[in-house]
């Protein structure tokens, strides 16, 4: 399109530039690289008229359309670029310079792509064409060797488009098509001034911010090493990520942190490559020599000596030709029956070079070999005892030959034993945060996604301890590209010069130099923290698969870490994997999705709805069609330009409103593991770390790691394992492994005299601690039995006067640590930041401590033990039995009991009373034990008990002066779930706060029923909003995994969704949907449509009949059941519906949504609550009784 207007200004000869040491802008010039030449004009012969001209059309995308100029353009302005790093030890090679010709347009290509000279890439392919047009232009091009390339000195702002730069005249004919084109760009220009000011950027926009480069030399030869309180020169080093490739660099762990270097006055990205970190086994001698092929002890006691000499010889058959090894005492306490809880084991030491011994080998002289695959990373952090992200002290560190890094220092360990925690744990040092938002659409023609724009908000100085900085950000960009079946609209770099003040946008020719102007900046901007929406379930999935589709050189500068070949790329639904994961090793991801799931309840947690819920802003949502058209005109694309700012933007505030970073940091201190994997989830392997530090202190042997899927799988805790692939789902509900808390039955009714909730303080870790319940402390010969039914009462517990267990020692050391914080946080001179890291520090505590149950539980866990997790959720059911009785023995009424509450009717309406009444009964559980405690946790002036966890009240707050105020609480209620849409949501919040508002009953029903009548008449009138109609379902798998997907509306809105290219739905995103009338028959299940879809078909249009008869009378038909004066048929009346369809009808079924799943349920699943079937064997010699733990079919023979 630019080459068009190229075509017919006047151009003066222009200055060859030089920009040698570039490799990004090489990668750029690679695409211009084409063997074409120069096309010379040629005359008409003579006596020939001249072809007629016609009105050329700038829309046109067909090849060879744009008007050829006489002569060719040659490069403008000249730019030095300098190698930033002072320490590049490749001296470059003698250059020669070749002359490419290619098909660029001036006024269309970014000054960083059209106006410098660049390095001959030999990555790029030679014959790669850049744009459909006629226009040539000469560009001087010098080669120079890969090993010499660097961008840190290149002045990427600078190529930003320079305001002072005059438009370029055009002269053309003035016909009647241009002349009209000219009178639409008059008005495009004034709607730009006026509507661009309305989408946002313009009132956030950081306008005249000083932004901070990150532009300086830093002399690796001169190492900024200071005097630690020994006397010894050490490298003080912050690490902050770790890294280790097992296959092809064993025993190297790579860490990535800041060291502050004084001649920039700056903290500066660092890399530490710690070598020659050895394996280490423990093997376990027999008592007696075994002979392996009968299995039969002989008399002769084995000895360490016997152990080393069959060791040597089974290591040689390995080929590990070298060892060390030592006597040393080790205890054991987990489900190897045959191990000693303490015995001598022989440790062996050797370098990881050389092969991994196989776990399952075993000796004549020894039974047992652990650690045979343990990593290298767990060595380092253990043996180092490095908890989380800290200031670590280097010893002898040393300069690399040859860099392996992208950081700007980077030094050697020869050995981990050279690290050591610093004594001197000062504040962190700031990071440099950078957001990345992804425009996307879909090649129509090979149907795979296409990047067309990135936007990036960076922030150079923040701090991870402190609250978020005032300023969000300290600069931004937005990269753009066009789709690879369009053209920019021919006056949008006119548009974008007017716009540089307030953004700052960067114009590429095509994906590959979008790509390759991004991996620019990252490296140049050295993030530590990438910060985005869904990155790990679809960006960074995408953005590794665009880059290897367009051969992008220097791909590993998204990481830290210099890498030649791509992890391996696989179909995976858009979800990253975990190879393409370590991908950006030494740069933490932060997903807020991933957060926010953990940290909130939403609805759903997509951008738009993150947004609302935590920012209270709303956000503009943009389908791929509406993105293509925005291709057609300069204002509609710096409306997408500026959304996707604003969609970085809102990321940013998300992760800071949260406490995102300050919270993963405290999480990962307290359980030692590495800070990127905390920010991925995944709380089962955080308690992981957190056991393996306290086990490995008390000199424990700890279990190995197991690569496979284990038989029985958890229930009852959501444990949120990091790969939750669709195979795991696709299984359907998991089957209970156990029997969970104990919910006892409700007094159904609505009560209007208080409500005591009394609730246990952290149950399942109070119990822990109250019964000393740990590894170390239950008998293992009980605790690695099967468990059924109440087989965990068979379980001794321990002796009081024995010492805690690690368990319950680890469990009191975080809820002491809390309890000292809350009080820390109640001193009246506690500043504001004080406040925010004390308020910080006990969530991460509470977060941990009340997690650390679920790994006993959890199947894919190191310390997965279900007879410890069963004993623990059996003595919760006897406490809150015991509780109960204890109450019904005070004259109390127990009304409803849940787990670790219970609800109690007190019969008062005098508040002073119930709290006096609910300080009796505390004091009287609470003597039963030495560490559980029970308290008051609410009181309910009026409550709607409908069935187990589902209720409505009004629960009062009393504030020190004595003031009270009330709020509405709502359980399990059709109301606050996503499976409903808010329309019926609203009906029914409604009749809750009418039948919450103490009026009699005679009024509440009457303004019920007008209620009614007015969402009926309103919703048939169609002045309903649509997106009150919308109702949103989550996917438990991904949609082709569904046995049966035609039963299931979310399942088939978004099958239809992922057929259209782009983005897909999988499992855990959650699908809107509309029941729409289509002129079929069929049902209403087989009738959902997207709301894109409604809006676009005009054939369609929204179900009413269908919204008022299972929407909103289901919903408030439940909540006015146990109301008098009302029934369902009258209800069904006042909505407008035929009433004789009710009269019979009774609410004692789920929601509409559980109704269609119950029917796709396993027999096992239908009968999961059924007692096993269980009888005698029938031989006289046996009478073993034998359990059916399975649903079995057909002829079983016994």
């Amino acid at each position: 399109m630019f080459a068009s207007a190229a075509a017919f200004s006047k151009k003066k000869p222009e200055a060859s530039v030089s920009l040698a040491n570039d490799d990004i802008l090489d990668g750029l010039m690679g695409e211009l690289h084409k063997s074409s030449k120069v096309t010379k004009h040629t005359d008409t012969k003579s006596g020939q008229p001249a072809a007629k001209k016609v009105a050329y059309n700038p829309f046109s995308v067909e090849r060879n359309s744009f008007p050829r100029s006489e002569e060719s353009i040659t490069p403008k302005a000249s730019l030095t670029v300098k190698r930033g790093l002072s320490y590049d030890k490749v001296k470059p090679q003698t250059q020669k310079n070749l002359t490419v010709s290619s098909p660029v347009s001036r006024t269309y290509s970014e000054r960083s792509v059209s106006n410098v000279t660049v390095e001959q890439d030999e990555d790029l392919p030679e014959n790669e064409e850049f744009n459909n047009g006629s226009q040539t232009m000469e560009t001087t091009v010098e080669d120079s060797p890969t090993e010499s390339i660097d961008l840190a000195d290149i002045g990427f702002d600078d190529d930003m488009v320079d305001t002072s730069s005059k438009p370029e005249e055009l002269e053309v004919k003035h016909d009647v098509v241009h002349d009209n084109l000219q009178m639409d760009t008059k008005k495009c220009n004034q709607l730009i001034s006026e509507e661009i000011l309305t989408l946002g950027w313009e009132n956030v926009g950081n306008n005249g911010q000083s932004e901070t480069h990150m532009d300086f030399t830093v002399d690796n030869s001169n190492l900024p090493l200071v005097t630690n309180s020994t006397g010894e020169q050490v490298l003080r080093f912050y690490w902050l990520d770790a890294y280790e490739d097992p296959y092809h660099q064993p025993g190297t762990v790579f860490l990535f942190g800041k060291v502050f270097v004084d001649s920039v006055k700056s903290h500066v990205s660092c890399c530490v490559t710690v070598k020659n970190i050895e394996r280490r086994l423990f093997i376990l001698p027999r008592v007696k020599r075994m002979n392996l092929k009968t299995h039969v002890e002989s008399t002769e006691e084995t000895t360490l000596p016997m152990v080393y000499e069959e060791f040597q010889r089974i290591a040689e058959k390995h080929r590990i030709n070298e060892f060390r090894s030592m006597k040393v005492r080790k205890n054991y306490a987990f489900e190897i029956l045959e191990v000693p809880v303490e015995a001598d084991y022989l440790e062996v030491r050797y370098s990881a070079e050389h092969p991994v011994l196989p776990s399952d080998v075993k000796g004549e002289t020894f039974s047992h070999v652990f650690g045979t695959n343990t990593s290298s990373l767990e060595h380092l952090l253990l043996n180092r005892r490095m908890k989380g992200p800290a200031w670590l002290e280097l010893k002898c560190p040393q300069v690399p030959a040859t860099e392996t890094s992208w950081c700007k220092l980077e030094i050697i360990l020869a050995k981990p034993d050279y690290i050591s925690v610093s004594d001197n744990q000062s504040s962190p040092p700031p990071l440099v945060v950078m957001t990345l938002k992804l425009q996307t659409l879909p090649n129509p023609k090979t149907r795979q996604n296409e990047i067309v724009a990135a936007a990036c908000l960076v922030h150079c100085d923040f701090q991870m301890d402190r609250p978020a900085p005032k300023q969000p950000y300290q600069q931004h960009f937005c990269v753009i590209s066009k789709p690879s079946d369009s053209i920019y609209p021919f006056d949008f770099r006119d548009q974008i010069t007017k716009q540089t003040k307030r953004m700052k946008i960067e114009i590429t020719p095509g994906e590959r130099g979008l790509l390759g102007f991004l991996l620019a900046k990252i490296h140049k901007l050295d993030p530590d923290l990438i910060v985005g929406h869904d990155i790990y379930g679809f960006d960074l999935d995408l953005l590794l698969h665009r880059i290897s589709a367009n051969k992008v050189p220097h791909w590993s500068k998204i990481s830290r870490l210099k890498r030649t070949f791509m992890p391996k790329i696989v179909q995976s639904h858009g979800k990253a994997t975990f190879a393409e994961k370590s991908a950006v090793c030494g740069r933490m991801l932060c997903d807020v999705q991933i957060s926010a799931r953990e940290l909130i309840r939403c609805r759903s947690y997509d951008l738009s709805e993150l947004a609302k819920q935590v920012l209270k802003q709303e956000r503009t949502e943009l389908d791929y069609d509406e993105v293509r058209e925005m291709f057609s005109s300069s204002l509609q694309l710096l409306k997408l330009i500026e959304q996707t700012l604003l969609d970085s933007l809102f990321i940013l505030n998300i992760m800071y409103e949260l406490s995102v970073v300050p919270l993963a940091l405290q999480i990962t201190n307290i359980c030692g593991n590495v800070m990127s994997r905390t920010l991925m989830g995944g709380r089962s392997e955080r308690n992981e770390w957190l056991l393996l530090h306290a086990f490995h202190e008390k000199q424990y042997v700890c279990p190995d790691k197991e690569f496979r899927k284990k038989q029985v799988l958890p229930v009852g805790d959501d444990e949120d394992g990091d790969q939750s692939g669709s195979k795991k789902m696709a299984q359907g509900k998991r089957k209970p492994a156990y029997a969970g808390g104990l919910v006892l039955e409700p007094k159904k009714g609505f009560y209007d005299t208080y409500i005591l909730l009394l609730d246990f303080n952290s149950l399942y870790p109070s119990i822990i601690q109250e019964y000393n319940i740990c590894f170390t402390t239950i008998s293992r010969s009980a605790a690695t039995t099967e468990v059924h039914d109440d087989d965990e009462a068979c379980l001794i517990l321990p002796d009081h006067d024995l010492e805690p267990g690690v368990l319950p020692t680890e469990i009191r050391k975080l809820v002491d640590s809390r309890k000292l914080v809350k009080t820390l946080m109640k001193n009246s001179d506690v500043s504001h930041e004080q406040m925010m890291q004390y308020d910080i520090r006990q969530k991460a505590l509470k977060l941990t401590a009340n997690s650390m149950y679920g790994c006993l539980g959890f199947t894919f866990s190191r310390f997965y033990a279900k007879p410890l997790a069963a004993l623990v959720t059996g003595k919760g059911r006897e406490i809150l039995m015991q509780t109960k009785d204890l109450v019904q023995k005070m004259n109390l009424d127990v009304i409803y009991g849940d787990t670790d509450s219970i609800m109690i009717n007190t019969n008062s309406v005098e508040l002073d009373q119930v709290y006096k009444l609910g300080n009796k009964v505390k004091s009287e559980v609470n003597k039963l034990y030495r560490l559980l405690e029970i308290d008051i946790d609410g009181v309910f002036k009026s409550m709607l008990l409908l069935k187990k966890k589902k209720y409505a009240a009004l629960c009062v707050h009393r504030s020190p002066d004595g003031q009270v105020t009330t709020s509405q609480e709502l359980k399990g209620l059709d109301i606050v779930r996503r499976d409903w849409c808010d329309l019926a949501k609203d009906a029914g919040k409604y009749v809750v706060s009418q039948i919450l508002s103490g009026e009699t009953r005679e009024t509440i029903v009457e303004k019920i029923h007008t209620k009614l009548q007015e969402v009926g008449d309103t919703v048939r009138s169609g002045d309903i909003p649509l997106t009150l109609f919308y109702i949103t379902k989550q996917l438990t798998k991904n949609p082709e995994d569904y046995p049966d997907k035609k039963s299931l509306p979310h399942v088939q809105v978004a099958m239809r969704f992922n057929s259209k290219g782009g983005k897909k739905m999988r499992a855990g995103d959650t699908v809107p949907y509309i029941i729409c009338e289509d002129g079929s028959t069929m049902s209403a299940t087989q009738r959902a449509y997207h709301p894109d879809e409604l809006i676009k078909q005009d054939s369609l249009k929204v179900d009413t009949k269908y919204y008022l008869a299972h929407q909103i009378h289901p919903v408030v038909a439940r909540l006015c059941d146990p109301i008098q004066g009302t029934d369902s048929a009258h209800l069904a009346e006042c909505l407008g519906l035929d009433p004789s369809g009710y009269r019979h009808t009774t609410h004692h079924e789920e929601t509409a949504e559980e109704d269609l799943v119950t029917l796709q349920l396993t027999m096992e699943e239908k009968f999961r609550h059924c007692d096993r079937f269980t009888f005698s064997c029938p031989s006289p010699n046996c009478g073993r009784q034998i359990v059916l733990d399975s649903v079995f079919t057909g002829n079983v023979s016994i």
